[in-house]
């Protein structure tokens, strides 16, 4: 009861005050403060909890008891039952809680308890972390202190077995409580009744991360599996299916391959941390799920797979901030339907229950259900803390890369972005890109099952690694057209580098920045030089392809993409223009802090010459483009050839034409219609070359 004094006996019993004396001086204080209010000093006693988290931050003290038992739980792949039972309350919501009632005029009480008396269960837990594909079980208490103590002082809780021992039959030895905690904590909900505790998954999953993203957990601990039919049975099992997706090359092979190409990969090529095994392991958790979802709702409704993905717009290029900005442009006319962040990352819900209503393109999204689930995923994502990154709308329904559809093949370069991996990227590009363009069958299958859920007039797409595979693309969307931004590669790669760098620091634990940026500069100019090549190669497409330059969409954006309209046969509407110029309104610092952003190359160890070496196919083509549509500056800033535009302080900011060595090698070796750029040369070469 809230306001009664501790029994002393069953104290004396409980903590002998020989042996333990902290939790009588929190009774001797309790005395005193009681004396005083009786002599009339106006106060209040607020009884708090042991905590060791917040919320809002996920901040968790990691020398505290409950973090030590957390790691080590993680580390193990278990938890003792019993210990679930301690209370989920963070400080900064009992912080809150005093700040509010310190302002109270007319309060009904006098004495509160804060702390959330809700039971955690073992089942909770299990699913909590089954869900972000971690393997952590319930065990009675004995047999994780064997693990324990065979790991020894390597285990962050090994320090307080004394602790545990001494509360054994008190915190785990007694049979696992499922009913709230006997404390009562009505007062504070009397006095505040607009208040409520938060969820335990929501503070569950908050000090996870952060535990993660400081490094608490060890990397190889054993919740976290890397092994590809292991993932595959857990997803079944906790998406309660066995069928994945029919009709793809090689069955379930078609999933097992490419994960077990990627795992092995992550495992043994690199160094992850644990934050960085985790995030896979989520990834591939969910995309997974996924799949059995699709395949469970095409049973149920076989129209989906009849859905004509008809005549969608893709957007292409290396600048992939100005892609971003264009598509969200576009995103504003309601003719236009773009993938949106939480329908491509939980298509049918983060557990399949998800049923959608066949709603309007137009229709808001602020009550889909798997808003929430994204939130969440948005709030753990190692892409948070970004400068560029940050630029961009941070929200569930905001328009999304269709890069998360074509990981549901799992067999996309972002997973080499992010996690290293450079064999599974040397798979993904064997036999000329075999594996890539066999992921075009589920990224069209993924595109129905969104436009059977919200259908719009056409489909506006975005992904750089479509220029890899402009073949499948157009051999899977026959009328398609590619809307291709042009900006000068050097300076569209300085962000790319920061962004992927900044991801790889978490993610792991041997992250370079140079070996980072020089992987950065060789895919973008395999990227780019293979995107050259098929448009030169093929004459017959010339039709399908837009050109936008970078300059263009700065200076007027929705003229620049009222031409785009014309060129793809369609006409835009006034009430699109309108949106568009509101949004531009709306965001204009944003937009100017997207163009106008430079990276020096030299910080990633990149040399400009090499780079304008790398890039000569894509600078020869663009020129060609450039003579027949009669762009003006197509590329203002770019290298075209042998020359590279430079600003020099003798000519008052004006830009000149400087030449540069003709003999410069970077070895570039063309495998049928792609590129494979090695743009690192030792200084021994460059002093020779010059």
């Amino acid at each position: 009861m809230e306001g009664v004094s501790p029994d002393e006996k069953e104290m004396k019993k409980f903590f002998p005050p020989t042996a333990i004396g902290y939790p009588w001086s929190k009774w001797a204080t309790e005395q005193t403060l009681r004396k005083a209010r009786d002599m009339g000093l106006p106060l209040c006693i607020y009884r708090l909890p042991n905590t060791n988290l917040s919320l809002r931050t996920g901040f968790t003290n990691r020398t505290d008891y409950l973090t030590a038992l957390m790691v080590s739980s993680m580390q193990e792949g278990m938890f003792p039952i019993g210990a679930t039972a301690a209370p989920f309350t963070p400080a900064d919501t009992i912080s809150e809680m005093l700040v509010e009632a310190s302002f109270l005029e007319n309060r009904k009480h006098w004495f509160y308890h804060l702390v959330d008396a809700t039971v955690v269960t073992r089942h909770e837990l299990e699913r909590w972390s089954a869900d972000m594909g971690v393997s952590y079980r319930g065990v009675q208490y004995q047999e994780f202190l064997n693990a324990v103590k065979e790991r020894g002082r390597a285990s962050p809780i090994h320090r307080f077995v004394p602790l545990m021992q001494h509360w054994r039959r008190y915190w785990f030895d007694s049979e696992e409580r499922t009913e709230p905690l006997p404390i009562s904590n009505k007062h504070i909900f009397e006095d505040l009744p607009n208040f409520k505790w938060p969820s335990g998954r929501d503070v569950f999953q908050a000090s996870f991360m952060y535990s993660c993203e400081a490094r608490f957990f060890m990397p190889n601990s054993k919740s976290i599996g890397m092994v590809a039919d292991d993932m595959v049975a857990l997803a079944k099992k906790n998406a309660g299916l066995d069928t994945l997706p029919h009709g793809l090359p090689g069955g379930d092979a078609f999933f097992t391959q490419p994960i077990r190409s990627l795992t092995d990969s992550a495992r043994e090529d690199v160094k992850l941390s644990f934050f960085g095994q985790f995030a896979l392991s989520r990834s591939v958790h969910q995309l997974l799920k996924n799949a059995l979802f699709l395949q469970a709702m095409e049973q149920q409704h076989p129209d989906i797979l009849r859905q004509s993905i008809s005549q969608p717009l893709v957007i292409v290029g290396p600048d992939v901030l100005g892609n971003a900005f264009l598509q969200l442009l576009m995103a504003q006319d309601p003719s236009n339907r773009v993938p949106r962040f939480c329908e491509v990352n939980f298509p049918y819900g983060e557990d399949g229950s998800f049923r959608p209503k066949r709603l309007p393109n137009n229709a808001p999204w602020e009550q889909d259900p798997r808003m929430a689930a994204a939130r969440r995923l948005l709030e753990s994502s190692p892409m948070l803390g970004n400068e560029y990154t940050s630029i961009l709308p941070r929200s569930g329904d905001m328009p999304d890369d269709d890069t998360a559809i074509f990981e549901h093949s799992l067999r996309a370069h972002t997973f080499c972005m992010g996690y290293g991996a450079p064999s599974y990227g040397e798979w993904l590009k064997a036999s000329d890109g075999t594996e890539i363009k066999k992921g075009y069958a589920m990224h069209k299958r993924f595109l129905q099952h969104l436009q059977w859920q919200r259908a719009g007039d056409r489909w506006v797409l975005k992904m750089p690694a479509h220029m890899l595979a402009l073949d499948a693309l157009f051999e899977t969307y026959p009328d398609a057209r590619v809307i291709f931004l042009h900006r000068d590669p050097k300076v569209a790669l300085g962000p790319v580098c920061k962004i992927v760098s900044s991801v790889r620091e978490k993610l792991m634990d041997d992250a370079d920045v140079t070996v980072t940026s020089h992987q950065q500069a060789e895919l973008m100019a395999e990227m780019v030089n293979t995107a050259a090549a098929f448009r030169r190669d093929h004459p017959a497409l010339k039709g399908r392809f837009v050109d936008v330059t970078h300059d263009a969409l700065l200076r007027d954006p929705v003229g620049t993409l009222k031409k785009v309209y014309r060129q793809c046969g369609l006409s835009m509407s006034r009430r699109a223009s309108h949106s568009m110029w509101e949004f531009i309104n709306q965001h204009r610092d944003k937009r100017d802090q997207l163009f106008r952003q430079h990276e020096p190359l030299d910080q990633f160890g990149l040399d400009e010459d090499d780079l304008d070496e790398a890039f000569q196919p894509y600078y020869s083509e663009t020129r060609q483009i450039q003579t027949q549509r009669r762009f003006s500056r197509l590329m203002p800033t770019c290298g075209g050839g042998n020359t590279i535009a430079r600003r020099t302080s003798s000519q008052s900011g004006r830009w000149r034409r400087l030449s540069l060595p003709q003999s410069l090698s970077v070895m570039a070796t063309r495998r049928s219609e792609s590129y494979t750029v090695s743009i690192r040369r030792s200084e021994s070469q460059r002093q020779d070359s010059k």
